[in-house]
């Protein structure tokens, strides 16, 4: 087990390297810097100015020393200054990563309410009209972007329903009911298309379940039918869905870019936007390394669980 974590570990490691190369090298790709931004695209400022500029921000410099220079940084535990507000990347992270991670957790959370329900009704079901409705509606779920239905859902509910606040955020803290009521929209829009991903594989892991031997023997020895299902079932059918849950969390970290754009919620996402509007090269390199580790040690974490669902499984 600890050679396993240990080999895990370097694992992550070596992506992470990889991670920073690849954003960082992208964002040198993006047309513009920091200093046209600054300037304006019809700012009049001589070339000195602008060559002043440059080496203010370090952009003279050839790339591997400023890559080397914020690898250096990152191994201090310091992943620079944010050249527009001037403080600490990973203090603007932190300070709006309560945000994205309370928007994250109930995506989930009502993606799997939502999902293993209906993917497990599904299958017991498989070929009624229940059935039907389910898989239809996890094909809708799938099929509709973010972004529209986020939109759809603010005119509903907030515009002609007035069933929910007008987006302004409101901390937990301060008011955990207003929090929730205006969490509640941007969840909902995060989590479907994963609910409907999830739903799809509770119902194909169920199907291919309920047709072994060891479901016929439990029901074969006098097991009620919510037993079969509940224990037999279902436990052994969670394996894929837990699998698929980890790789969603993924497309979750990066639709909150887009939900929180869209809900205006003051989240690590709309930060990272910004930042790429701005040509902040820190703050996007700092933000996009840390979600990276965020997504790999939350399937590392999932990776660990397989073995507390089927203890069958061992880490050699």
């Amino acid at each position: 087990m600890r050679a396993y974590i240990a080999r895990r570990l370097l694992a992550m490691l070596a992506t992470l390297l990889g991670v920073s190369l690849i954003v960082f090298g992208l964002m040198r790709l993006i047309p513009g810097t920091v200093v046209e931004q600054l300037l304006g695209q019809s700012a009049l400022v001589g070339e000195e100015t602008i060559r002043s500029l440059r080496q203010f921000f370090g952009l003279d410099r050839p790339w591997y020393v400023q890559y080397g220079e914020w690898l250096a940084g990152i191994a201090r535990g310091d992943l620079g200054m944010s050249w527009r507000s001037h403080r600490p990347v990973l203090q603007l992270i932190a300070a709006r990563l309560p945000v994205s991670a309370e928007l994250a957790v109930l995506a989930v959370a009502w993606s799997l309410l939502l999902g293993v329900p209906l993917g497990a009704l599904a299958a017991v079901r498989r070929g009624r009209a229940s059935d039907s409705v389910v898989r239809f509606a996890s094909t809708l779920g799938l099929s509709v972007p973010a972004f529209w239905q986020g939109t759809l859902l603010i005119l509903l509910f907030s515009v002609y329903l007035e069933w929910m606040p007008f987006l302004q955020w409101v901390p937990l803290t301060r008011d955990p009911l207003g929090n929730l009521a205006i969490v509640a929209l941007p969840a909902l829009t995060l989590g479907t298309a994963t609910a409907a991903m999830i739903s799809r594989m509770t119902r194909s892991a169920m199907l291919d379940v309920l047709g072994r031997d060891y479901i016929r023997t439990a029901r074969a020895k006098g097991a009620s039918e919510r037993r079969v299902l509940a224990i037999h079932a279902l436990r052994n059918a969670l394996i894929p869905v837990v699998t698929v849950a980890g790789v969603q969390m993924g497309y979750i970290l990066g639709g909150i870019v887009v939900v929180e754009d869209v809900f205006n919620l003051p989240g690590v996402g709309r930060l990272l936007l910004d930042a790429i509007f701005q040509r902040d090269y820190p703050v996007v390199q700092g933000t996009i390394l840390v979600g990276a580790a965020l997504f790999m040690g939350l399937n590392f974490l999932v990776d660990l669980l397989y073995a507390v669902i089927d203890p069958r499984i061992t880490y050699a």
